[in-house]
C-alpha cells in the first residue's frame, strides 16, 4: 500500500497546476494514464492565451480566465517560456454580426477587458486578406508554447518532491476516509491511500466522479475540433489572432499564428469523439464556413492538421456550460474543463490549493 496526503488524477495543464499548488508540507502523487503529461486536451488546441471576453458574467470561466491570463503571462516571462502577446481581432462581415460586436462591447466594458473598435479601412491596411466591415481588437490575447509550459510545471512539481506516475490508470475507489484507490500501473495493480483525492482527469473526469461518488449524474459528451495548417496564403507571416464572431458551439473557425511563423485554421465544432477524418472531404466544408471573411482562401492553401476533443459537461442530462469545481468532503473534482481551461489553469490550481488548505 502506497501512502500519500494528496492524490491527483490527471496530468494535463490543470492537474499539473494543482500539483504545484498543494501546500508544501503535504506529500502528493499524480497519476496519469498516458505515457507523459498533457497528451489530450492540453496539447490539442490553439495554444491561445484568452483575454476573457466570451464567458458569462460571474462565471468560473470568466473569473479564472482573467486571473489565469495575467498569471500565465507572468509565469511565461519568469520561466522563459516562448510566448507573444499579439492581440486578437474579432471581426464582423455584415450588419447582423456588427450587432453581435456591440453586445461584446457591453460585456467587455462590464468585465473591464480592454478593447479597441476598428473599421473596414483599418482592417484593409492591417489584414488585407480579410473581408470585414468592422472589428474589435483585444490587446491582451496571445499565443504561447503550451508544451514548454507543461514541461516547466512538471519540473517544478518534481523539484517540490511530488511523485508523478505515468501509464497509471484509475480503476476504482476501494475505501473512503482515508481514500483507498486501485490503480493499474503498467501491468501491475497497486493501491494508494490518500487523505484527499483530486479528480482533474479531463475527458475521463465525469466517469471517475460517478464511480467515486456512487452516482450517475455527471457526463462528458465530446465535441471534436479539427485544424488545418495554412500555407502559401499570407504575404508575410501571420502575427495576430483573427476570429469571427462567436457561434453556438464554439468561437468559430479562426486563424491562429504560432511562434514559428506558421498559421492554423480551426477548430470547427463537430459532436463526435472520432480522432480520424477524411481531410480532403473536410476542406470544402472549412472553405465554405470561412468564405465570408477569407474569400481568397483555396484548397491548396490547406494542409491536414490535428484533432482536439472538448469535454462538454452535462449534469443530470442538462448542459452545464461553466467549469464545475466542487468539494465533496475530501474529494475535489474539476469537470467540464474545456476552453479556456489552458489559460485558466494556474488560477484553477491556486483555487484547488486553497481548498486543500481548508480541508486539511
Amino acid at each position: 500500500m502506497i501512502e500519500t496526503d494528496i492524490l491527483i488524477i490527471g496530468g494535463g495543464a490543470v492537474g499539473l497546476s494543482c500539483l504545484n499548488q498543494v501546500p508544501p508540507h503535504l506529500n502528493r502523487i499524480l497519476i496519469e494514464i498516458n505515457p507523459s503529461f498533457g497528451q489530450e486536451a492540453s496539447s490539442r488546441n490553439s495554444e491561445v492565451i484568452h483575454s476573457g471576453i466570451y464567458y458569462p458574467h460571474r462565471s468560473l470561466k470568466t473569473e479564472h480566465c482573467k486571473i489565469g491570463r495575467n498569471e500565465l503571462y507572468r509565469f511565461c516571462q519568469g520561466n522563459r517560456i516562448p510566448h507573444r502577446q499579439c492581440g486578437k481581432y474579432v471581426i464582423a462581415t455584415n450588419q447582423k454580426e456588427e450587432e453581435k460586436l456591440a453586445e461584446l462591447v457591453s460585456h467587455c466594458e462590464y468585465e473591464i477587458v480592454p478593447f479597441q473598435r476598428v473599421g473596414s479601412d483599418w482592417l484593409k491596411r492591417k489584414l488585407p486578406f480579410v473581408k470585414a466591415t468592422a472589428a474589435l481588437f483585444f490587446p491582451l490575447s496571445g499565443v504561447f508554447d503550451s508544451h514548454r509550459y507543461l514541461q516547466v510545471l512538471e519540473n517544478k512539481a518534481r523539484e517540490k518532491g511530488a511523485v508523478l506516475s505515468y501509464r497509471s490508470e484509475f480503476i476504482r475507489v476501494l475505501d473512503r476516509d482515508p481514500w483507498v484507490v486501485e490503480v493499474r500501473e503498467r501491468e501491475q495493480i497497486i493501491q494508494i491511500r490518500a487523505k484527499v483525492l483530486i479528480n482533474s482527469a479531463g475527458g475521463k473526469a465525469a466517469k471517475i466522479s460517478n464511480n467515486v461518488l456512487n452516482t450517475d449524474v455527471y457526463e462528458h459528451r465530446f465535441c471534436r475540433g479539427r485544424y488545418f495548417g495554412v500555407k502559401s496564403f499570407f504575404q508575410e507571416p501571420l502575427q495576430v489572432l483573427v476570429y469571427p464572431v462567436p457561434e453556438k458551439d464554439g468561437l468559430g473557425i479562426h486563424l491562429t499564428p504560432d511562434l514559428k511563423g506558421n498559421a492554423r485554421l480551426g477548430p470547427d465544432a463537430d459532436w463526435s469523439s472520432d480522432l480520424d477524418c477524411n481531410w480532403d472531404e473536410l476542406k470544402p466544408v472549412f472553405l465554405n464556413q470561412t468564405a465570408k471573411y477569407l474569400p481568397e482562401l483555396k484548397p491548396e492553401n490547406l494542409s491536414p492538421g490535428f484533432i482536439g476533443l472538448r469535454p462538454k459537461l452535462f449534469v443530470r442530462g442538462e448542459a452545464h456550460s461553466d467549469f464545475l469545481l466542487e468539494a465533496h468532503g475530501k474529494y475535489l473534482h474539476l469537470l467540464g474543463i474545456e476552453s479556456p481551461g489552458l489559460t485558466a489553469s494556474l488560477s484553477l490550481g491556486a483555487e484547488v490549493g486553497r481548498m486543500i488548505e481548508k480541508i486539511m
